[in-house]
């Protein structure tokens, strides 16, 4: 595949749905061994919530005992690429928006100043030990990087920010002290970011100063993703032209400003590969949903069926009309 000879290439965390009482199922191992090889680098697994935390959609599971994390671990490694998990917690009450565009920006943001400052210090600090306790598990089961999701309008993701948390140097120390911790087992870690809101008055006030921040905590790399579920999805799960061209613009704006580190950037960028700068890394989610042997053949990927969008239509899983694998 043009221009990625020199870079790594993830499969990025996907909510899949194969859930069966809260843990993953055998559709859930399968999707993940489908799609792994020696030419994936890592498949991390999707939205996945630490112990305690709250789930996005009922559809969602949580990191725990279960042998079937060990499965699912094993059957990415045995395929050839490194297993992650991706750790995430929304927050009791919390409901995804099903439309992609919300005309209640400011409500959104409104009610997070608000959740956020219900959060003592003792409160923020059992959070970032649930995601610690949540990497321990994931080790146990074979994981071998593990992603911290900060994104989308996940509670992590209000708390991160200084525009929304007074206490958000203190969360971000947390997080540091969290990929130390990572580092020190030899685990390969992430943090997936959101580039923007999607509340355009927002930001304009700081956004990049918040990216500066997140970037300098010390993951091995930055997962640049973009938007809040609940005021812009467009922004993350980009498809109009005009949509793909900003989050691309605005990610290798991130990574020049940070050349020492690396980062991931996705946004359908593999046709752009050979044009990223050399600390950015590709992230692939939608083309690997649709065509499992996506890698191998680049040109046969993602064309905007919009079945995987599941919780959106009112499903239960993801699916796709171009995917010929379980999804029953």
């Amino acid at each position: 595949m043009a221009g990625l000879s020199d870079r790594r290439v993830f499969f990025l965390g996907v909510n899949t749905g194969f859930v069966t009482e809260g843990d993953p199922d055998c559709r859930y191992v399968d999707f993940y061994r489908e799609r792994s090889s020696s030419n994936l680098y890592c498949a991390i697994v999707g939205n996945v919530v630490v112990p305690g935390g709250y789930g996005s959609n009922r559809s969602t599971p949580t990191i725990g005992s279960s042998p079937v994390w060990g499965r699912v671990a094993a059957a990415i490694s045995d395929a050839g690429s490194n297993p992650g998990v991706q750790l995430a917690t929304a927050w009791k009450g919390y409901q995804g928006a099903r439309k992609f565009l919300t005309t209640n920006g400011d409500q959104v943001l409104d009610q997070a100043r608000s959740l956020v400052h219900q959060h003592s210090r003792a409160d923020l600090a059992r959070l970032t030990e649930a995601f610690r306790t949540g990497g321990t598990l994931a080790i146990g089961h074979g994981f071998r990087h593990v992603q911290i999701h900060a994104a989308h309008g996940y509670l992590l993701s209000l708390l991160v920010d200084d525009r929304l948390n007074p206490h958000a140097a203190y969360v971000r120390d947390e997080l540091a002290s969290l990929a130390d911790w990572l580092r020190s087992q030899g685990i390969e870690s992430s943090l997936r970011i959101s580039l923007r809101t999607g509340h355009s008055a927002f930001d304009e006030e700081g956004a990049e100063r918040a990216q500066d921040l997140l970037c300098g905590l010390p993951f091995d790399f930055i997962d640049l993703s973009s938007g809040f579920y609940n005021i812009d999805k467009r922004l993350i799960y980009p498809a109009r032209p005009e949509i793909l061209l900003a989050r691309h613009l605005e990610s290798v704006a991130v990574a020049v400003r940070h050349p020492k580190r690396s980062f991931i950037v996705s946004g359908r960028a593999s046709a752009n590969a050979a044009a990223l700068p050399t600390n950015a890394h590709l992230g692939i989610c939608r083309d690997l949903i649709a065509n499992p042997a996506f890698l191998a053949e680049p040109h046969d990927g993602c064309r905007n069926a919009n079945k995987c969008h599941y919780y959106s239509r009112g499903e239960d899983h993801i699916s796709c009309v171009r995917w010929s694998g379980t999804t029953s």
